[in-house]
C-alpha cells in the first residue's frame, strides 16, 4: 500500500518516499508497521502545502478531516443497522408473529435500512465533533456518546413524520453509538500499552473515523 503511494509522488519527493519504505523495512511489530504504513500514505497522497496561507489551510484540512470522520462514522453504521434490523424483524415475525410477512423484498429492505443507517451514523457523527470537539478519544464519555447516538437516531424519523419508529431507531443509535466509541477507546489506549497481534485492523477502523470526527482546529494534548 505504502509503495504504491510512494509511486504517485512527484519526482522531487522520490527521496523521501524511499526513506519512508527503508523505514517500514526495519519495522517488525504488525500493528506499528500497520499505523506508520496509514500516516506515510496520507502524507504521501495529500501532503501539507507549504507557503502563504498555512493557518487557513489547516483550518480547512481539518474540517475535511471532520467530514471523513462523519462519513466514516456512516459507512460502519450501515451494515451495523442493517444487521441490527434484521435481527428485530426476525424476533418479531418469525418469534411472536410467524405468520407475518412483508410485500417489500429483502434487497429493498437492505437498500433502505443501510441508507437510513447511513444518514443516522451520519447525524450521530456531526453530534459527536460538535459535543466532543477536541476531546481525547480516551476521554469521550460512553453515556455521552449513547446520548448522541440516540439523538442523532430519532431525527430522522421525526421529520419524515414517523415518530412511531423513534423507539427502534433511538435504541439502535444509543447502542451502535455506545459500542463504536468503547471500540475507539480501546484502540486509543492500545496505542500507549503493547499492542497485540490480532485485531489491529478491526480496531483501527473504529478509531480512526471518531478521532477524525473530534479532531481540534489546531494540534492539542487533550
Amino acid at each position: 500500500m505504502l509503495a504504491a503511494a510512494v509511486r504517485r509522488m512527484p519526482a522531487e519527493r522520490s527521496d523521501w518516499g524511499a526513506a519512508m519504505l527503508a523505514e517500514l523495512a526495519q519495522l517488525q511489530h504488525p500493528s506499528i508497521r500497520w499505523r506508520f504504513a496509514l500516516g506515510c500514505a496520507r502524507v504521501a497522497l495529500f501532503p501539507p502545502r507549504k507557503g502563504g496561507g498555512s493557518l487557513m489551510g489547516g483550518i480547512m484540512s481539518v474540517y475535511l478531516r471532520k467530514a471523513r470522520g462523519v462519513i466514516g462514522i456512516g459507512l460502519i453504521w450501515a451494515p451495523v443497522w442493517t444487521a441490527m434490523f434484521f435481527a428485530l424483524v426476525a424476533i418479531v415475525f418469525v418469534v411472536l408473529n410467524p405468520n407475518g410477512g412483508s410485500d417489500v423484498g429483502p434487497l429493498t429492505w437492505i437498500v433502505i435500512m443501510a441508507q437510513l443507517g447511513f444518514e443516522s451514523g451520519a447525524i450521530f457523527g456531526i453530534i459527536l465533533s460538535l459535543a466532543e470537539h477536541g476531546k481525547a478519544v480516551r476521554n469521550i464519555s460512553l453515556a455521552r456518546a449513547a446520548l448522541w447516538g440516540l439523538l442523532g437516531s430519532g431525527v430522522l424519523p421525526i421529520l419524515t413524520q414517523r415518530a412511531d419508529q423513534v423507539f427502534w431507531t433511538s435504541t439502535f443509535g444509543a447502542v451502535i453509538a455506545m459500542v463504536l466509541v468503547a471500540l475507539a477507546r480501546k484502540a486509543d489506549l492500545r496505542d500507549s500499552t503493547r499492542p497485540r497481534r490480532h485485531l489491529n485492523i478491526f480496531f483501527a477502523c473504529a478509531l480512526m473515523p471518531v478521532r477524525d470526527a473530534v479532531s481540534p482546529l489546531k494540534e492539542s494534548a487533550t
